[in-house]
């Protein structure tokens, strides 16, 4: 089918999305009283202007790719970016699914549902919150579903991806490690400043922070001092101060996790490690390790910097091709110059050079790196760790069908 010839399945609902725009810009207030439960002042504008910008692209994304009618689509949305994830996994999709059911993380539901309760009356879609358990969510909508939108953990859609048949489609987006690579010539304070941004964004709760930081030998001790001395100038306060610099950890479990990994590895600690539990405060904390260590890179939705020495370019590069790295390839950056790595590194992840992940971020193209643990997509019995946009992937894996009546408009 040519671009010409092509016809948004449920055009009419072109409006239903402007008109949430508008609502969200007019009324950014409001919605801000929403995020800022779990998110910091900073990071919920930017969602909100990710939101934005996701909605504007919205009918020239759909009118790119091309996608067929879905009839009912199954999303679970994640813990964190959850008015992002409404823009990207519900509404965008509205436009070629008919009846979208979606259930919130028991982190946010109630948050999800004050959010859809503001905006579903503006849409007016056939947009559905399902309140009920995950093993009923599984076993009523996502088994009625021609797709499915997963993100969280791998061994979770691992299990859901088990029990669907071949014809449903299945997108599974997940994390990665998110190597930081900082070259021999790099600017140490550009790279620390970054780092120090993506990593606390949204308090150290968000999957494209970088658990690991590799540095030349030569300059680790250098890049440590510039890293610890701009953490120290962090501001901890309140989610809804628009001055602080990162807040309180909403998870009980990153809490507990993070404890546990400073506890283990206090010895490798270089700059903070403190935490108060009343306030739920975990102060960024710095650890640095050698080449050669044994390093447990567990994601934590913590402010954590696993600082690397490497000997090597060329050690670094065999490190970054191994099947570990590999298998979690999402996202990579590289600061300075050091084209052979980042060409090692663009074989399977999304690689950025002197910016971030955050920076590259586009709600209306593909994204991701081919990991089979950090993203894939199931159709036909087969999986394929690609980068992922749900549009596109209906766009290549359903066929095209006559749009249905199922949610009525």
């Amino acid at each position: 089918m040519g671009a010409a010839e092509y016809r948004i399945p449920f055009a009419d609902r072109v409006d239903a999305l402007g008109a949430v725009r508008r609502y969200v810009a007019d009324n950014e207030d409001t919605v801000m009283r929403v995020l800022t439960e779990f998110s910091p002042h900073r990071t919920a504008r930017a969602e909100i202007r990710s939101f934005l910008a996701t909605l504007d692209g919205a009918e020239e994304e759909i009118r790119r790719v091309r996608p067929g009618c879905v009839p009912r689509a199954a999303v679970f949305v994640p813990s964190n970016i959850p008015l992002y994830s409404y823009a990207l996994h519900v509404l965008v999709a509205s436009l070629y699914s008919d009846v979208i059911t979606f259930r919130p993380s028991s982190e946010n539901k109630s948050q999800m549902q004050r959010l859809h309760t503001l905006l579903a009356p503006v849409h007016r879609l056939p947009i559905k919150l399902f309140e009920l358990s995950q093993r009923k969510f599984v076993t009523g909508p996502v088994r009625e579903a021609d797709l499915i939108v997963f993100t969280g953990r791998y061994s979770n859609a691992e299990t859901i991806r088990e029990g669907l048949a071949e014809d449903q489609l299945f997108l599974f987006f997940g994390n990665g490690i998110n190597p930081f690579v900082i070259a021999p010539d790099a600017d140490l304070a550009r790279a620390a400043e970054d780092v120090t941004r993506i990593r606390l964004h949204n308090s150290g709760q968000d999957c494209f922070g970088p658990d690991v930081l590799f540095v030349p030998e030569g300059r680790t001790d250098d890049f440590v001092d510039l890293l610890s001395e701009g953490l120290a100038s962090l501001r901890f306060g309140r989610n809804d101060d628009p001055d602080v610099d990162y807040g309180p950890i909403c998870y009980d479990s990153a809490l507990v996790n993070c404890s546990d990994y400073l506890v283990r590895h206090a010895r490798r600690i270089r700059y903070g490690g403190r935490i108060d539990l009343r306030s739920r405060r975990i102060e960024p904390t710095v650890l640095l390790w050698g080449f050669d260590d044994k390093i447990p890179l567990e994601e934590m939705f913590a402010p954590v910097f696993n600082v690397v020495a490497y000997p090597s370019a060329r050690l670094l590069r065999d490190r970054l091709s191994s099947p570990y790295f590999s298998e979690r390839a999402l996202g990579a950056m590289v600061y300075g110059s050091d084209p052979e790595t980042v060409k090692v590194l663009s074989k399977r992840h999304h690689t950025c050079v002197n910016h971030t992940l955050l920076d590259a971020e586009d709600g209306n193209r593909p994204f991701g790196g081919f990991g089979m643990r950090a993203n894939y997509l199931s159709y036909g019995g087969e999986r394929h760790a690609e980068p992922l946009l749900t549009s596109q992937a209906v766009a290549r894996n359903i066929p095209t069908a006559a749009p249905t009546t199922v949610g009525g408009k």
